[in-house]
């Protein structure tokens, strides 16, 4: 294995943990692809300058919260070939223990063996917003393709390279409100991009470095993958 587990034995101990790692959640950030907090605020929440935002009434977690074990046994049903089991641990990378993954859920398959089962729940307030982050034209320009958000695809490598697994699979409940909440699941099946990953365990790694230094990062720009 190329991680080890950690308990924890309540939430609260889960954030204390969460908060000594880079996670799944702060790819995105760090690789400057996350439009709500930016570089220097996860510094500062990673070092104990900022308390995170506090985000436990937030509807759209609560909704998220209460959609993911739903949303696991959907995607069971509607996918026999997989084994799907909830590991309520930490797994921190051995060679890069400040890299850790919290997974909603691990999948078993005969021939591709372990992979990530990551769940999602997204509310789209107009078209314009859905097919920009869900969709990209074809080579005629319509919106048919399915694509899988890029702060999400960051997420997703950065399990795989915890992880050491070959793949993944998103499993999206996206609400329309813009259609009177009609709901569209997706599934995207994500393979392990080495390339990417070199790339973002470079950046972590620089990341990690500004927090043990305590320096502020002097960085804000997009990372090219």
């Amino acid at each position: 294995m190329q991680y080890k587990e950690i308990n924890y034995s309540d939430e609260k101990e889960w954030h204390k943990i969460r908060n000594k790692h880079i996670g799944g959640s702060d790819c995105a950030t760090i690789m400057g692809y996350n439009e709500y907090k930016n570089v220097v605020d996860l510094w500062r929440e990673k070092t104990g300058r900022k308390t995170p935002d506090d985000l436990s009434e937030n509807q759209a977690i609560l909704r998220g919260k209460k959609s993911e074990n739903l949303l696991i046994e959907h995607f069971k049903i509607n996918n026999p070939d997989y084994s799907v089991s909830k590991l309520e641990k930490t797994l921190e990378s051995l060679k890069y223990p400040f890299m850790a993954a919290n997974l909603d859920g691990v999948l078993e398959n005969k021939e591709f063996g372990k992979g990530v089962l990551e769940i999602k729940t997204a509310t789209c307030f107009n078209s314009n917003q859905y097919y920009d982050i869900w969709l990209v034209k074809d080579e005629n320009g319509r919106y048919t393709v399915d694509d899988i958000p890029i702060n999400y695809w960051l997420q997703i490598q950065h399990y795989l390279a915890v992880t050491g697994w070959q793949y993944a699979i998103l499993y999206a409940d996206i609400k329309l409100a813009f259609q009177n909440d009609r709901h569209v699941l997706k599934k995207y099946v994500c393979h392990r991009n080495e390339e990417a990953i070199k790339e973002i365990i470079e950046k972590e790694l620089e990341f990690n470095s500004y927090v043990i230094n305590d320096v502020e990062p002097n960085y804000k720009r997009k990372i090219q993958i």
